[in-house]
């Protein structure tokens, strides 16, 4: 059986090869299911789970290229770059607890990211977490001046799904469980599935440019990623699968 990261080379290829979107992601249930969505018959999007977070993410990314020949492990100077084959890297700051590990983490991050752009892999980080991009599906975040961490979007996504309008069976089935909120309930494969994912994937408009907002504010700063707080970079690999794949969003 092929393995979902054994992506032919521009010599290989056919006229007729569908464009191949190549995700590591740090996650195993929520960003593989996410993503998975803007799969079309236009491009092909092969997700790895459980990848790990920043510099590990892109060394497991490296390596795999290197074995399946979008990288040639014998030059340090080889990027990916072969037609219709888009190499995605997911991954979150994950901001530790204590100052020497913080800082430690500070440096994995932005140097993770740098690794990357310089082997030609793509970069969808967020900071602190993943669950900022699904936020942004429903509120605003361009008014915080101080650093957010995940448990601000885990507190408010838990209301969020608390309050919704017209719960499907499924979102009614869980908010029986006396002690739900968004972390326990929503991120297993069946409930982030049929649960979340509608929900964001109906905003998702609006998602992008919430997002573009976010960006733009710490970009003018010109600081390094670990300070862009609350930021991702998520919209950015999103917009690339829509414009790719002609995904119909409502």
């Amino acid at each position: 059986m092929e393995k979902p990261w054994e992506i032919k080379t521009n010599s290989e290829r056919n006229a007729d090869t569908l464009a191949t979107f190549i995700i590591f992601c740090e996650d195993q249930n929520s960003e593989p299911i996410y993503f998975k969505y803007f799969e079309t018959s236009k491009i092909k999007v092969n997700v790895i789970k459980d990848q790990k977070s920043k510099l590990e993410s892109i060394v497991n990314a490296i390596c795999h290229c290197n074995e399946n020949g979008l990288l040639d492990s014998s030059d340090p100077k080889s990027t990916i770059d072969k037609i219709d084959t888009y190499v995605w890297c997911v991954f979150d700051r994950d901001i530790e607890e204590t100052p020497a590990k913080v800082a430690k983490g500070n440096v994995s991050f932005d140097n993770s990211i740098q690794l990357a752009q310089n082997k030609g892999i793509q970069i969808g980080w967020s900071n602190d977490s993943f669950e900022l991009w699904v936020l942004l599906h429903f509120i605003d975040l361009d008014s915080l001046e101080k650093p957010v961490s995940r448990k601000y979007y885990y507190d408010e996504l838990t209301k969020i799904f608390k309050k919704l309008n017209n719960p499907t069976k499924d979102l009614e089935k869980a908010l029986k469980y006396p002690n739900f909120s968004y972390k326990d309930s929503l991120k297993s494969d069946n409930n982030f599935r049929y649960i979340v994912r509608p929900q964001l994937i109906k905003n998702i408009k609006v998602a992008l440019k919430r997002a573009e907002i976010l960006e733009r504010y710490f970009l003018k700063q010109n600081i390094n990623p670990h300070l862009m707080n609350p930021c991702t970079t998520i919209h950015h690999l999103v917009k690339q699968l829509l414009e790719y794949g002609q995904k119909e969003i409502s």
